[in-house]
């Protein structure tokens, strides 16, 4: 274990500064062009972006994420200070609002103008370790390699953006529930769309978070404008999930927690807590059987670039499952009998509601 902490720490350490947000005009015309709404509660710094410092104001943006040609399914280029959008994920326009109403009327003509016809808006909290842009493009990402329908909403919380930072972070994501709480206001003020809220790590537990205490102060809240819930690799302690889930009056339907037992960065996590898992690397479902989740374990799945930490949203073979599932239909997130979604070979998922006997540890779901 101390030589598993001394290698990633080291490894961590020599990441780049990623808080550079330089916006680029001329990648519009380089790749594909991808509409992403952002809230963020990140103040301004020395350099006119958005850095590591928590402001007391929600900030509302409309950015353009430029998604560069023939890149590999489920990745993420960053160029720092210096992109290249015919390789890198790149900014090619960003414009603030004024007033929350500008932003609920341009959110909303946006919904309205998907081709789809869906009134869906996914709402995107990103993790522990994360600049301003990579929250935004990790969202056009997503969008874009799970083909999800409707229009795109970013939170960008103060991360510090740095491997080193875990406690600046988890104080951060305190900080920040007032400023989602905020934009899920301004989201729903965009003709009450259909909100999809879905975190990575310690996103989840700044969403929960959020989530209990606008139950707190407006009992039922989430049952009424929330659609459905998903927590991918959610960097959570079970005991506390379950008190702040048990505080939600309607949980939406679906709700789904994505794990994985071969989830390193999880583990490192528990460990440091004194712990066994936490919620997103779970290993005896016991503790949770009595929730009214749906678990999706994508444990057979890997991407080594993450840790095994963002498999949902990485790795190039679970992508193409979820394509096949009918845009994450929702008899499968809620764990109807027979919603098995399968890929060539032997490896699978199955989604259903946990209950004692619904997932036996180690067998491949």
């Amino acid at each position: 274990m101390r030589w598993f902490l001394v290698f990633l720490t080291i490894a961590l350490a020599g990441c780049n500064d990623r808080t550079a947000a330089p916006i680029r005009p001329d990648a519009l015309a380089v790749g594909l062009n991808k509409n992403v709404f952002i809230g963020t509660t990140r103040a301004i710094n020395e350099a006119g972006e958005y850095g590591i410092d928590r402001s007391t104001e929600l900030s509302l943006l409309q950015a353009t994420v430029s998604i560069p040609p023939n890149r590999t399914l489920g990745s993420v280029s960053d160029g720092l200070d210096k992109p290249k959008p015919e390789r890198d994920f790149t900014l090619a326009a960003l414009s603030e609002f004024n007033t929350a109403s500008k932003f609920s009327q341009s959110l909303q003509r946006d919904i309205a103008s998907n081709s789809s016809g869906r009134r869906e808006v996914t709402i995107f909290v990103h993790g522990f370790n994360n600049s301003f842009t990579d929250s935004a493009f990790r969202l056009a990402q997503l969008g874009h390699d799970l083909e999800l329908p409707g229009a795109f909403v970013s939170y960008a919380w103060p991360s510090r953006a740095n491997p080193l930072g875990y406690e600046y972070d988890r104080d951060s994501a305190l900080f920040a529930r007032d400023g989602l709480a905020d934009l899920l206001e301004a989201v729903g003020n965009a003709g009450d769309p259909e909100i999809i809220l879905v975190a990575h790590s310690m996103g989840s537990a700044l969403v929960m978070e959020t989530l209990r205490q606008l139950e707190i102060a407006q009992p039922g809240w989430a049952g009424r404008h929330i659609r459905g819930v998903i927590l991918m690799s959610p960097d959570i302690n079970v005991d506390v999930f379950r008190s702040q889930i048990k505080r939600i009056k309607v949980v939406p339907d679906p709700f789904v927690v994505i794990v994985s037992r071969k989830d390193a960065v999880l583990r490192l996590s528990s460990r440091l807590r004194g712990q066994k898992t936490q919620l997103g690397n779970i290993q005896n479902i016991e503790d949770v059987s009595d929730l009214p989740i749906t678990l999706l374990d994508v444990s057979e799945f890997s991407d080594r670039r993450s840790g095994n930490h963002f498999v949902a949203g990485s790795s190039p073979a679970l992508i193409q499952l979820l394509r096949r599932s009918s845009d994450l239909d929702r008899e499968f997130l809620r764990g109807r009998a027979g919603t098995t979604i399968t890929l060539p070979g032997q490896r699978r998922v199955v989604a259903r509601k946990l209950t004692p006997s619904a997932l036996v540890p180690g067998e491949a779901r």
